[in-house]
Formats: C-alpha cells, sequence, structure tokens
C-alpha cells in the first residue's frame, strides 16, 4: 500500500484505508502472492489470466506498480488481464489507473480479426489457436460497503455476438469476469446486478468455461448452455493467507485440447502453504467430449 495523501482519502477510500490497516494488510500479504507467482512462472504455461483486483484502494500509484506486476508475470501477448471492483474502487480518470494496463487488456490480431473490439474497450477477444478468451468488465465505482458490479446491456449485447461468432470458428470459448457471473453466487451488495441477464446470453449462445474471482474461495459450478455444459470456476485471492485455512492462496492451470470430435480441459490447483511451499492442491478433469 503506497502513503496515502489526506486528500486522496476524502472518498470511499476512507472506509478502506481503515479497512487495510486493521486487518486486510495482515490476510493479503505480498510473501505469499510472490510464492505463487515465481511457481506460476517457472512453470511457464502458455498463457495467464488474471481475473481483476490487482489494488486495493484504486490510488494512482497502486496502478503503476500493479503493471509492475503484469510486467513481471509477461509480456501482454502472454498475459490477459481484466478489472475488479477494487480497481473501480472510486472514479478515476483512465490515464491515471488502468490505462497503465491497456497492453494486458485489448485484443490480439487474431482475436480482433474475429470480433472487432467496442469504443467501450470490453468485451475484447484474444484467439490462440483453437481457444479464444473473451474478457468483460464487471467493475464499477460503488457506495461505501458495496462492492457489486454489473455487465450492462451494451457489454451483454456484444458478448452474445461475440460467443456465437466464436461457436461458429469451433473454438474453445473461455469468458473471463471479476464478479461471479451466476444468479445467487454471491449477495445484493457486492454481487452482479445483472447476473440472471448475463447468464442468459451464454446459455443461448454457448460458452465452455467461465472464470471469475472476487468471492475469494475455489468453486465449480456447471449450467446447460446451447452448446452443452458449461463450468464456471471461481478462484481465491493470490495473496491471501488466512490463520487456520489452508490453502488459502491459490491459482488454477486448465490444459485444454481437441479430443475425439469434443474437448477436454482438466484443472491442477497450485496451493501456497504457511511453509513457503507451493503443491498441487487438486487436479479434476472438467471436461470430456
Amino acid at each position: 500500500m503506497p502513503r496515502a495523501k489526506r486528500r486522496d482519502l476524502l472518498s470511499k477510500r476512507m472506509l478502506g484505508y481503515v479497512n487495510w490497516h486493521r486487518g486486510r494488510k495482515y490476510v493479503h500479504r505480498r510473501d505469499v502472492l510472490n510464492l505463487l507467482t515465481h511457481d506460476l512462472t517457472e512453470r511457464k504455461p502458455d498463457h495467464i489470466a488474471v481475473t481483476g483486483d490487482l489494488v486495493n484502494l484504486g490510488l494512482p500509484e497502486e496502478f503503476l506498480r500493479a503493471a509492475e506486476w503484469l510486467h513481471h508475470l509477461g509480456p501482454p501477448s502472454r498475459v490477459t488481464a481484466i478489472p475488479g471492483n477494487h480497481d473501480a474502487y472510486v472514479r478515476l480518470h483512465p490515464e491515471r489507473g488502468t490505462r497503465h494496463w491497456h497492453p494486458y487488456m485489448q485484443s490480439n490480431e487474431a482475436g480482433e480479426l474475429l470480433v472487432p473490439t467496442p469504443p467501450t474497450l470490453f468485451p475484447f477477444v484474444r484467439r490462440f489457436g483453437d481457444i479464444a478468451l473473451v474478457a468483460l468488465s464487471s467493475a464499477i465505482p460503488t457506495m461505501p460497503f458495496i462492492a457489486a458490479g454489473k455487465v450492462g446491456s451494451l457489454q451483454r449485447g456484444l458478448l452474445g455476438e461475440a460467443l456465437s461468432r466464436l461457436g461458429r470458428e469451433d473454438l474453445f470459448r473461455v469468458v473471463l469476469i471479476h464478479h461471479p457471473p451466476l444468479p445467487g453466487q454471491a449477495g445484493w451488495h457486492r454481487g452482479l446486478r445483472d447476473a440472471g441477464r448475463t447468464t442468459e446470453v451464454m446459455k443461448q449462445h454457448g460458452v465452455e468455461l467461465v472464470l471469475h474471482g472476487h468471492n475469494h474461495e475455489q468453486t465449480i459450478l456447471e449450467f446447460e448452455t446451447a452448446s452443452g455444459v458449461a463450468t464456471v470456476i471461481g478462484v481465491p485471492s493470490a495473496s491471501e493467507a488466512v490463520e487456520g485455512r489452508e490453502p488459502a492462496a491459490r491459482y488454477n492451470e486448465y490444459a485444454i485440447a481437441r479430443s475425439d470430435g469434443g474437448w477436454r480441459c482438466e484443472m491442477v490447483g497450485r496451493a501456497a502453504t504457511a511453509t513457503e511451499h507451493v503443491w498441487e492442491c487438486e487436479r479434476r478433469v472438467l471436461r470430456e467430449r
């Protein structure tokens, strides 16, 4: 947390600043994040997806530090990021905020050819061979004590068009969103306000995998779509160290390949422990058809 000036705290940030120093700074630890980051980069994945909340209070210096961390993960061609609610903690001019992450939040050439990015920047599409990432933003500024998100009608319409186009290309479609997308996954004060309508778009047009953060816990859910069963994965925080709860900090690996006219997708969970060790805490086949 950078040192905050008094004028920076004349907003919702004041409550967040107090909350950080009263407890969150003992739970979200840089050493835990560094441990997982080192393990992740050593395993040399083809691509890394970061599902938001790279900063805490939305201070301008936090965005610069987060940009440095993204650069450490890898170049923009190998890392995709989307914003979370903390990244929209207060209204901030883009040039002082997420604009620093813009290279990680834009389509690649192959994705742009299939689905041009709208002027609103989201959703954007990145294509890597048979896999397409569809990146949404559910991050909106909210009142104190509220951490809710919203996709909005414009993004939902564009999401439907993108999923349909990618489906016709027979690609494995991965939607990235910060807030959990299914109704009931989070309460009113911190959930996705248009979860039902967003899920309906995915049901209608089809999707294979949906990755989200926000709830700070590992969850695996499924729902039926026009193209078959979709899997929704929630991932814990990568910096969280809760006493008596192990594992707390974690990331997931996904191995995706064509198989017998369908797809095979396997997830491997990698978790940090208090003994400065990262271990494989879970292995599960999510899809095999």
